[in-house]
């Protein structure tokens, strides 16, 4: 009876203690979830409100510390456009003439995407203007003091090391006949668009390994967040 008790304690001992190993592991899936229980429109009110938080405490600092929250702002920008609202447009389908605002609801043309996304990022823009011009007009728009770089005469491996170069940030990129968002995360690059080629539609991918941006000719490229006038722009929106 005693080697009985001994035992019934050793197992609740170790039943116990096995759950703490996976600890990490249960705050992690709790995070993403708690994260995918708000809904779209709580997530752009939630932008709106940092923008806030940011363009108040940029106008109490020296222009040292300006610096230093533009590389805040920097990786505020890489995180929610490379992560927070790309996974809720992922997998939205493609069509030329798709222009929804709801992510997974209808379909979005590449231009509209881009646009969208600048618009839920709490800029104050033209959704529709902006997405129906040719990208160089849009680029201009956004970055109008800032130099157009024309990556176009490079040969595809030179480009994605000019991008890696550049380093982290969000820039937004156009080609032959297709847009898209530039995000370096500071390890890779990524482009995220609405991809036309088979319809597929939202998705992230590996600049190494994208056939949209290695199939075109022409190539041009502004920064947003490297662009003080752009994030200053951002800051002020209403």
């Amino acid at each position: 009876m005693k080697k009985a008790i001994v035992v019934l304690i050793i197992l609740g001992f170790v039943g116990c203690k096995q759950p703490q190993k996976n600890k990490p592991q249960v705050q992690a899936a709790q995070q993403q979830l708690n994260a995918h229980s708000q809904t779209y429109e709580e997530i752009k009110k939630a932008i709106i409100a940092k923008r806030k938080l940011y363009a108040a405490k940029y106008s109490t600092l020296s222009m040292l510390d300006k610096t230093a929250n533009l590389d805040e702002i920097n990786n505020y920008w890489v995180n929610t456009v490379g992560t927070d609202l790309y996974n809720e447009w992922e997998g939205t389908p493609w069509d030329f003439n798709g222009i929804t605002t709801e992510p997974r609801q209808g379909t979005i043309a590449c231009g509209y995407f881009v646009s969208t996304i600048l618009k839920d990022m709490g800029l104050n823009i033209s959704r529709q203007k902006l997405a129906v011009c040719p990208s160089s007009e849009m680029m201009r728009s956004l970055t109008p003091k800032q130099q157009l770089k024309n990556l176009s005469y490079l040969s595809y491996e030179d480009f994605c090391k000019t991008l890696d170069h550049f380093g982290k940030g969000v820039y937004i990129i156009g080609l032959d006949f297709h847009t898209g968002i530039i995000v370096n995360d500071g390890k890779q690059c990524w482009l995220i668009h609405s991809n036309y080629i088979r319809h597929k539609g939202v998705m992230k991918e590996a600049v190494l390994n994208c056939v949209a941006l290695r199939s075109s000719k022409t190539r041009w490229l502004i920064s947003l967040t490297g662009d003080k006038n752009f994030l200053f722009r951002w800051l002020h929106s209403n």
